[in-house]
């Protein structure tokens, strides 16, 4: 389906770019702004409820209306009008909001391009910083099926966990690495306004002091995830002491308290102060000591009061997404503490949050020209990296590359293994975007180590993922597995919920590469329905995505038809666009199994367009190699010819392993259509070698099935039974398998061996179409 993009009065929205410009002129605001203005746009037919758009915009119901609220204000402002004007968003009362302005659409027709005239692919768009966790990117097809590294979640990592570094600077001396040892709840507080920034605010101080002396706490962004997908429950942080803190104000003190629990087990630590900062550093040092910890020393002379305060006030602030009200309480603070440098790295950290990725990019440089030569590393270090996120988002991979490298120069005097991990994430988001992914490995490795240093679980498992996707997008699935096993139980025992179900939804894939279908289904069992797993609806539709895959897989061809029925019915165009995308080339290949070439063909060719290309390259390469045996079996052969001579230039421009084994079984596919045996042959052994060198089951059978009847009709069964003997292990389980072999039994007159093995083949195919052999037919 074709995307659509909006214009109304002098502005042009691009959901699917999540960009709005006016005059041509890119209006900075976040993605989350973006994706609000692009849902009340495209359901302008009727008004649109609070929750729903929380949910469509957040992926989440448990946001709070005030930040919903501050959103469609961000959107009027940027649209020139007043809440009081309301020309183009208007309020429903104790509803929600509705499109009011007339809106043009602008659609871009990508589905008639031809494959072999596309231009360029352009560097994928990477996510926004702390706000909003994009649906991250969806799995491939079954034929030639791949799983692709998700830049979305290398950057949610690496962008995210620039604001966990501001609060803690490392896991202090004594930090047991990768293993939580303690995690501190929201702070219970007074119930005044004045007082609720106290609730994370205490929060994260404890947290990032007991930190600083050595005690393995998450981080607070880890926490706070974990929360929101729990609800009211704890986080379940494997055999780590919880720690819950509370202030009270009395007789003019504040008095801070915190209490550990672990099983039955119980400390208390007390502390009293007219500042409420310094009794919590107090009592944070009183826990330290009982746990036999040393509290961290003091480094240089203390910040005034005002300063803490307004530093801990808007981290508070930023953890709850409501950067307005952080950048108010920077301009309500005293000249000398908006001097500061760390309140300066405060306000573009804000603007990081904003989406105003330009802005940050300038006032980071700013910021990093006007330091001393003796700066602090640490302060160095982070305003690096925010420099090096602003200039991913913003398309500067080069300069971000460097940035990123400079802030690894710049702390290398000072223990602190998370800002080294952000760095080093960084760089690896950096080199899987140009497709250097031995680089991205060994960046993503020594992530690792500076997140399991610093206890973050949480980025440790996401890193892992990473792992284990990169692995499969090198082909080694075998190795990918067990990395994404292990990344989906840390996200399971932490409570992760939303997170293990993207791990699940990426082990579906590479599963079915490895044609261990049974255990496919079972992961795709666990994550369904969606609804259970995730208020992500970007992710809901993913999972039904994947579930569609494995019903292919097992010949339920009707079963997955329906769903993706549903999901082009009800997924957003634009929002949904690459789930989508993907739907239509599983569907291509539905059609052809189901015996339609025809139909086959012409929606494989509706699904090969740029965006395809652009998102998953693998998936578009093994859909055109489906328009291309579509066309052969309706006897097109010169457009045959013509596809997979296109497909063949297409791959020399984008060279891999599995790219280039594609191209020679088309070309082999091609050859042997065309009545040139010799070369066909010649060339489908070429294939088998390199499906053999590529190791993984679901190439092997590929060939193996497209080449048999070949080598079968040239008299070559010694050669078809051995490459028959090399799939045989998947015949109980893969109609493919189950169906080459019935083919060699029969071709090899071995009657009751064929019939048994032909009705293995009968009840694995399924909805599939096949030719039904018997004694005497050619059927080769």
């Amino acid at each position: 389906m074709p995307a659509s993009r909006y214009q109304f009065r002098d502005f042009h929205l691009d959901p699917a770019a999540r960009e709005l410009r006016r005059n041509g002129e890119l209006v900075a605001l976040p993605v989350s702004a973006v994706d609000c203005l692009a849902y009340l746009v495209e359901h302008r037919e009727r008004a649109v409820g609070r929750d729903e758009l929380i949910a469509a915009v957040w992926g989440r119901t448990d946001v709070a209306d005030t930040l919903l609220a501050q959103t469609v204000l961000r959107i009027r402002r940027a649209l020139g009008e007043s809440g009081s004007e309301q020309s183009s968003i208007r309020t429903v009362p104790r509803f929600g909001y509705r499109w009011a302005a007339e809106v043009r659409i602008d659609v871009e027709e990508t589905a008639g391009d031809a494959p072999g005239e596309l231009g360029p692919i352009e560097a994928p768009v990477v996510a926004e910083a702390v706000v909003d966790v994009p649906a991250p990117p969806p799995l491939p097809a079954r034929r030639g099926r791949r799983v692709a590294i998700p830049a979305l979640v290398l950057l949610l990592v690496i962008l995210g966990s620039v604001l966990a570094w501001q609060a803690h600077k490392g896991p202090g001396p004594a930090a047991d690495a990768e293993r939580v040892a303690a995690y501190v709840l929201p702070a219970q507080v007074p119930e005044a306004a004045e007082w609720s920034w106290l609730r994370l605010g205490l929060m994260d101080l404890v947290a990032g002091r007991l930190r600083a002396g050595g005690l393995a706490t998450a981080p607070s962004e880890s926490v706070l995830a974990v929360l929101r997908q729990a609800g009211s429950g704890a986080p379940a942080f494997s055999d780590a002491l919880e720690i819950a803190p509370g202030a009270q104000f009395r007789g003019g003190q504040w008095q801070v308290t915190l209490e550990a629990r672990h099983g039955s087990e119980r400390l208390r630590a007390t502390a009293e102060s007219t500042d409420v900062l310094g009794a919590a550093r107090s009592v944070a040092d009183q826990l330290l000591i009982q746990l036999g910890h040393q509290p961290p020393p003091a480094s240089g002379a203390p910040a005034p009061l005002a300063l803490q305060e307004l530093l801990q006030r808007t981290r508070a602030a930023i953890l709850s997404d409501q950067f307005e009200l952080a950048r108010s309480l920077v301009a309500q603070a005293p000249p000398e503490s908006r001097a500061s440098p760390e309140v300066a790295l405060r306000l573009v950290q804000i603007e990081m949050g904003e989406g105003r990725y330009e802005s940050a990019q300038q006032h980071a440089a700013e910021l990093l020209d006007g330091l001393p030569r003796d700066a602090d590393p640490s302060l160095r270090g982070r305003i690096l990296n925010l420099l090096g996120g602003a200039q991913v988002r913003t398309g500067r991979s080069a300069e971000a590359d460097a940035s990123y490298t400079d802030a690894l120069e710049a702390l290398r005097p000072v223990d602190d293994p998370i800002g080294r991990a952000t760095a080093h994430a960084g760089r690896a988001a950096i080199a899987a975007q140009e497709g250097d992914l031995e680089r991205a490995t060994a960046e993503l490795g020594q992530a690792r180590v500076g997140f399991a240093a610093a206890a973050d679980v949480l980025g440790v498992a996401h890193i892992d993922m990473n792992l284990g996707l990169v692995a499969a997008q090198r082909y080694r699935t075998a190795q990918a597995l067990p990395m994404l096993r292990e990344a989906e139980q840390r996200l399971r025992e932490v409570g992760a919920r939303e997170e293990a179900a993207y791990a699940r939804y990426a082990m579906i894939g590479v599963q079915l590469q490895l044609l261990e279908l049974a255990a496919a289904r079972t992961l795709s069992d666990q994550n369904w329905p969606p609804e259970a797993h995730t208020g992500n609806e970007r992710l809901r539709w993913q999972l039904v995505f994947a579930r569609a895959q494995v019903l292919a897989a097992e010949g339920r061809l009707g079963e997955a038809s329906a769903l993706l029925e549903r999901l082009a019915r009800d997924a957003s165009p634009t929002l949904d666009a690459a789930a989508r995308q993907l739907a239509r080339a599983l569907e291509a290949q539905i059609a052809f199994e189901r015996g339609n070439p025809e139909q086959a063909a012409t929606m494989a060719r509706s699904a090969l367009t740029p965006s395809l290309q652009h998102n998953e390259p693998d998936i578009y390469l093994s859909t055109w190699r489906l328009l291309a045996r579509a066309l052969r079996d309706v006897g097109r052969l010169e457009e045959a010819a013509t596809e997979t001579a296109a497909l063949r230039a297409w791959v020399e421009e984008r060279p891999s392993e599995w790219r280039q084994l594609q191209a020679v079984l088309a070309e082999a596919e091609q050859a042997w259509a065309e009545g040139k045996s010799e070369a066909a042959l010649a060339t489908f052994d070429e294939a088998s070698r390199r499906a053999d060198r590529l190791g993984v089951p679901e190439d092997r059978v590929e060939v193996v099935a497209s080449a048999v009847p070949a080598w079968i009709a040239s008299a070559r069964l010694d050669r078809a039974s051995a490459a028959v003997g090399t799939i045989a292990t998947w015949a109980d389980s893969d109609f493919r398998a189950a169906s080459t072999e019935a083919r060699l039994l029969r071709a090899l007159g071995r009657t009751e061996e064929w019939q048994r093995a032909s009705e293995r083949a009968a009840a694995l195919a399924r909805a599939r179409a096949w030719p039904v052999l018997v004694p005497g037919t050619a059927g080769t």
